[in-house]
């Protein structure tokens, strides 16, 4: 059933996207009469063949069991956008002859937002079934690390993947734990249970590594390894593959895509043109009001700028309305919940986010991005640095007005310093995987907790 699950659902959302061509027909025309017109046929079989060469490239994974919401988000954007382009190419060259933009604007409209539906349909309803403990995958552990305990912690977490453990197996020289076999016994298990995988842990590669690795080959099992080296180079920001251009197979390390220039200069675009159509359209709407209540609020200026940390730890001023009483602690206090400081409309502002709205300035500066790790105050930034090794690795990107860890909720009060250590993990994990689908993500989860007013903290 495996084998063919790319298929069945690539010809579910083949149907989808019938449908949707059809009803763009009927709601353009009043009729689907046009659909007997070669030209829309064309047109409809030009669109389904772009939609089968995306599919099949791999754009949507819904089998791959340990993919996240975030993958899940970038597959769907990534898909429609290559969609969006061929089909409005197509189009445009055969536009002429009577196929209007208008129709395929519909359709796409239409299409975007049932295919979307269906893959979300998909998607959680696979996690679902998998959770309640179906459709899993029979999986061995052959030798035992501290990186092989955190993968199985983190099958233990999310039963949602669909693996079961059935047995582990350790190797001569690896630390014994109770209910472990040798590796001795690994063929006579595997003839009697049924396994879909086995994961080796192990650097060395022997005579028994090869012989379980043959054996696994001949039994239809997938062989996976889990490598502490090349999951450290990972946890740390960079990306591993293999190099076999030469003799000599390698495991060479590219920096994060981060340093790639077309991504920053990609960035830097999008940067400026969110900030612009806000500082135009939001700006001189919201700014009078809020300024005004600030005034009425305490006595003190509308504006209030802070030094903070930015890019490569270069210190910038960052700006935002003021939402507290002027005093002399607000460079190296943080605000702290029923924070005496905080006035009335402070509270709103700070919960709405529209206290950040003048850091769009800031953005058109080049100080910072639309999304980024959130900058700290300098103060903190030295302080946090001694008690957390990787903290920072997040200035390697230009901060954020919003960003990964405050769209998930980690922002605010950070009481304990395992806060601020998930905080800096989540910004970290932004930047190994920055990609202009995840920044859109972000940018939507953000208005969402805007308009329902969730946020954490002060």
């Amino acid at each position: 059933m495996a084998r063919y699950e790319r298929y069945i659902y690539l010809a579910l959302e083949l149907v989808v996207l019938v449908g949707s061509f059809a009803l763009a027909v009927y709601i353009r025309r009043g009729t689907l009469v046009p659909l007997h017109s070669p030209l829309l046929r064309l047109m409809l079989g030009c669109a389904a063949l772009i939609w089968v060469i995306i599919s099949l490239i791999g754009a949507f994974r819904p089998m791959d069991r340990r993919i996240t919401g975030i993958d899940f988000l970038k597959d769907l954007i990534s898909s429609l956008v290559t969609a969006m382009v061929g089909t409005f190419a197509v189009g445009f060259m055969v536009g002429k002859t009577g196929i209007p933009v208008g129709l395929i604007a519909t359709y796409f409209v239409i299409f975007t937002l049932a295919v979307g539906l269906a893959r979300f349909a998909i998607w959680k309803g696979i996690r679902a079934y998998r959770k309640a403990g179906y459709n899993f995958k029979r999986i061995v552990i052959l030798g035992s690390n501290s990186t092989s305990d955190s993968f199985i912690h983190e099958l233990e977490e999310h039963p949602e993947y669909g693996y079961k453990v059935v047995a582990r197996f350790t190797f001569d020289g690896d630390k014994q734990a109770p209910g472990q076999l040798p590796a001795e016994e690994f063929e006579a298990f595997v003839t009697d249970k049924q396994v879909d995988q086995a994961y080796v842990v192990t650097d060395k590669i022997n005579w028994r590594v090869l012989g379980i690795i043959r054996y696994c080959f001949m039994k239809n099992i997938r062989v996976l390894f889990i490598n502490q080296m090349v999951d450290h180079l990972y946890q740390a920001g960079f990306r591993a593959y293999l190099d076999e251009s030469g003799m000599t197979t390698l495991v060479a390390v590219d920096p994060v895509k981060y340093k790639n220039l077309a991504g920053r200069w990609a960035k830097r675009a999008f940067d400026i043109v969110f900030s612009l159509l806000v500082v135009l359209l939001v700006m001189p709407l919201l700014f009078p009001i809020v300024a005004l209540l600030v005034k009425l609020s305490s006595p003190g200026p509308v504006l209030f700028i802070q030094e903070r940390t930015g890019l490569v730890d270069r210190p910038f001023g960052c700006l935002k309305f003021r939402t507290m009483r002027v005093n002399a602690d607000s460079d190296r206090k943080q605000a702290v919940k029923g924070d005496p400081r905080i006035t009335r409309i402070g509270h709103f502002l700070r919960k709405s986010n529209l206290d950040e709205l003048p850091q769009f300035f800031n953005v058109l500066m080049g100080h910072m991005s639309v999304v980024g790790p959130r900058p700290h105050m300098v103060a903190h930034t030295e302080e946090y640095t001694k008690l957390i090794g990787p903290y920072k690795e997040r200035l390697w990107l230009k901060p954020g007005i919003t960003g990964l860890a405050q769209a998930k909720g980690l922002r605010g009060e950070t009481k304990e310093l395992l806060l601020m250590e998930r905080r800096v993990a989540t910004d970290r994990s932004y930047i190994r995987n920055w990609s202009f689908s995840l920044d859109l993500y972000i940018i939507m989860l953000t208005i969402w907790n805007m308009m329902f007013l969730k946020r954490q903290g002060a």
